[in-house]
């Protein structure tokens, strides 16, 4: 899988609430950096625990992609994530980068960048 390929699969099971998805796209050391976690998740098990959450929260999600960028082993994307809350209390919008590194044809790292102050209380 090229990192590419990888972020596109990331979106794509995020957008059909897939935690299982997710995580099987990592390596069994794999890290996922998001800013709303309050450390690194590592490995596949962890990772699916950690989004699984998040995932229940949110509902129609669209993760449009301005731009992906691919060099050797490692992408770039900057995308939008565009939901609705689960409870029907609104919605769940911003902007993110994201970054990809692989390893092996799975995902060694990927890290999450945006701005968290409208998202925090």
């Amino acid at each position: 899988m090229t990192p590419r390929e990888a972020t596109e699969a990331v979106f794509d099971a995020w957008e059909r609430s897939d935690a299982d998805a997710v995580a099987g796209l990592f390596a069994a050391d794999g890290r996922y950096e998001d800013p709303l976690f309050p450390e690194a998740v590592v490995g596949p098990e962890a990772i699916r625990d950690a989004v699984a959450p998040a995932m229940e929260e949110i509902r129609n999600l669209r993760i449009p992609v301005r731009l992906i960028a691919e060099a050797g082993e490692s992408a770039m994307c900057e995308a939008s994530f565009l939901c609705e809350l689960a409870s029907g209390d609104g919605r769940f919008d911003f902007d993110f980068a994201m970054a990809v590194e692989m390893r092996g044809g799975k995902i060694a790292r990927l890290t999450e960048y945006f701005d968290t102050r409208d998202l925090v209380p």
